[in-house]
């Protein structure tokens, strides 16, 4: 048996050995050991075959070298690098997947419903803390997902969308999605006068960006800083009831902040109102929710900007009284609001007639002082005509007076159709009487 035989066996066999391991027991690390083994082995050996040991290195080596230019090369395609310089770490992250000694691999994506969903891939079998040959892992998030990174003791930051390495025990703990958010959330509070009511309220917001607008070709804009603040300044703990017993509190994340703030910040509002003042009839200019919500809006922006969270806008729905004694408290405001406007007709009313009783006064006080004018207009024409005036002519000149006075528009308005029958009556029994 020659030399390159007997240098074919063991490699042939050390290269079949792991591959069949590798296979049979799952494990990529062997199967790409037995692979490269019986390839490379081949190469060598039909190069110490055409010149012994000098043909077998001049042949392996060129080889390797070509094959891993070849990776090096393709790397760069294999993953969306948001720069050129991540080639290295592409190379290595391939490398290390190769031969199964890559750390986890993370797919950021929304499901079905919109919910951020951070998937680890299992079938690249990463291992966080491996030591021997390791690699870097990699997580891909869509153009409007940032995903959060953490050791499991200490915060690493928050990556860019798009395609990002991880290293020594990191994983993706959770994402951002960077798109404005829209939350609805219904509110319980009280009046200033103590009753129940019921808001829904809403709010929409993004992490901080400042002015910044998306770009096609180009991720979700966002600063980091304001990723932190909304990460850890925003994840706070809320107590319920009293003691802080594990049971009783309870972890609020960023995108649930705006509710927790804005049911606060609502309830005072709205404690500083009595119900009237909320649900009576109103005219538009008057209406109390306008000036809510651009409270409302105003002290929530102001109380997100400290979280990183960037309000774009809000309002509030109808506010109703507390479902439970909704008909109760309708029914008896129903009644308080009857009260009041029938006292406000019965106002009404006896003011118009108070003023109908002034005018009728001031028209009577401006009638008797015409009347008196024309009477004594009229007895100094007769006297100087006459020199003496008799009785009956100044009881006729006081019945034409009174007769041309009630022919005007107002008097007869005012006056009944027999007021001027006694008139005619007197009249006529003067001139009897002057007959006689």
């Amino acid at each position: 048996m020659d030399i390159p035989t007997k240098l074919a066996l063991p490699v042939i066999v050390g290269g079949i050995l792991p591959l069949v391991v590798g296979r049979r027991g799952r494990q990529r690390s062997s199967t790409t050991t037995g692979v490269l083994l019986l390839c490379f082995g081949m190469v060598a050996l039909w190069g110490y075959w055409r010149a012994d040991v000098a043909g077998a290195i001049l042949l392996t080596v060129p080889t390797v070298a070509v094959v891993l230019g070849l990776l090096f090369f393709l790397s760069a395609y294999l993953l969306p690098l948001p720069t050129p310089g991540g080639r290295r770490n592409a190379f290595r992250a391939l490398l290390s997947w190769m031969i199964g000694t890559n750390f986890p691999y993370y797919m950021v994506h929304s499901n079905q419903w919109g919910e951020n969903k951070v998937e680890l891939h299992k079938e690249m079998d990463g291992k966080p803390f491996g030591q021997t040959l390791t690699g870097p892992g990699v997580v891909i998030s869509r153009c409007d997902h940032a995903p959060v990174i953490s050791d499991g003791v200490k915060f690493k930051g928050v990556r860019r969308p798009g395609a990002s390495f991880l290293w020594y025990a990191e994983k993706v703990t959770q994402a951002i999605d960077l798109r404005e958010q829209l939350r609805a959330f219904k509110v319980e509070a009280r009046t200033k006068d103590g009753i129940g009511v019921s808001v829904l309220a809403s709010a929409a917001f993004r992490i901080d960006c400042g002015e910044a607008r998306p770009e096609l070709g180009r991720p979700f804009p966002f600063r980091a800083r304001s990723a932190f603040l909304a990460l850890h300044t925003a994840q706070f703990i809320e107590h319920r009831g009293k003691g802080q017993v594990p049971e009783r509190m309870e972890t609020h994340y960023w995108d649930d902040l705006p509710r927790v703030l804005g049911t606060r910040i609502l309830r005072n509002i709205i404690a500083e109102y009595r119900f009237d003042d909320l649900c009576a009839p109103y005219r538009l200019v008057d209406d109390p929710r306008q000036e809510i919500i651009r409270r409302f809006r105003a002290e929530l922006g102001k109380a997100l900007k400290k979280h990183g969270i960037q309000l774009m806008g809000g309002g509030i729905g109808n506010i109703l009284p507390a479902e439970e004694k909704s008909r109760q408290i309708f029914e008896q405001r129903i009644r308080a609001w009857q009260a009041y406007w029938v006292r406000r007709v019965m106002q009404q009313q006896a003011e118009g007639q108070r003023s109908r009783m002034r005018q009728i006064e001031k028209a009577r006080a401006q009638a008797q002082v015409e009347a008196i004018r024309a009477i004594s207009d009229r007895l100094i024409r007769l006297k100087e005509r006459q020199g003496g005036v008799s009785p009956e002519e100044i009881v006729n000149l006081f019945i034409d007076v009174i007769q041309t006075m009630a022919v005007q528009p107002l008097a007869r308005r005012l006056l009944p159709k027999s007021a001027l029958e006694p008139l005619g009556e007197a009249r006529r029994r003067i001139g009897k009487g002057g007959e006689g």
